[in-house]
């Protein structure tokens, strides 16, 4: 890891550890609302990216992938709560292609150690806590 992605590798780190115990001190359910909300937050903020490049294909590739999340966060909230963390890693992986520049808008090179970090914390976290 260097310099320029230990700053915001540390702030996903920190972000995720205020995170993580709200949904040990929630109900299930509500635990899975919020991370619901996360997963379509954190999948949004890449059509502003998208919209910032002044492309209309980056536009809309990243619009596609942002209503790709938010479908995935609609499956977890409604049958599968398995789904959060499987739709938190994916978004990881996007980042990373991102970050390798293999297609999608520009993206602030803070952003995507800081995300990749807090999607892949938060995913394990998930994952042990919403399996059966």
């Amino acid at each position: 890891m260097t310099t320029d992605t230990l700053g915001p590798s540390a702030i996903g780190s920190g972000l995720f550890l205020v995170f993580a115990p709200v949904h040990l001190w929630v109900p299930e359910q509500v635990s899975v609302a919020i991370a619901a909300l996360t997963l379509a937050v954190i999948g949004g903020a890449y059509i502003g990216f998208g919209a910032s490049s002044g492309l209309a294909r980056l536009f809309w590739l990243e619009f596609g992938a942002a209503a790709f999340y938010a479908f995935v966060a609609l499956v977890g909230l409604l049958w599968s709560p398995l789904a959060l963390p499987l739709g938190l890693a994916a978004h990881a992986a996007w980042d990373l292609l991102h970050r390798i520049g293999a297609f999608g808008a520009p993206v602030p090179k803070w952003y995507i150690p800081y995300c990749v970090v807090f999607d892949l914390l938060t995913a394990g976290f998930l994952l042990i806590l919403y399996l059966p």
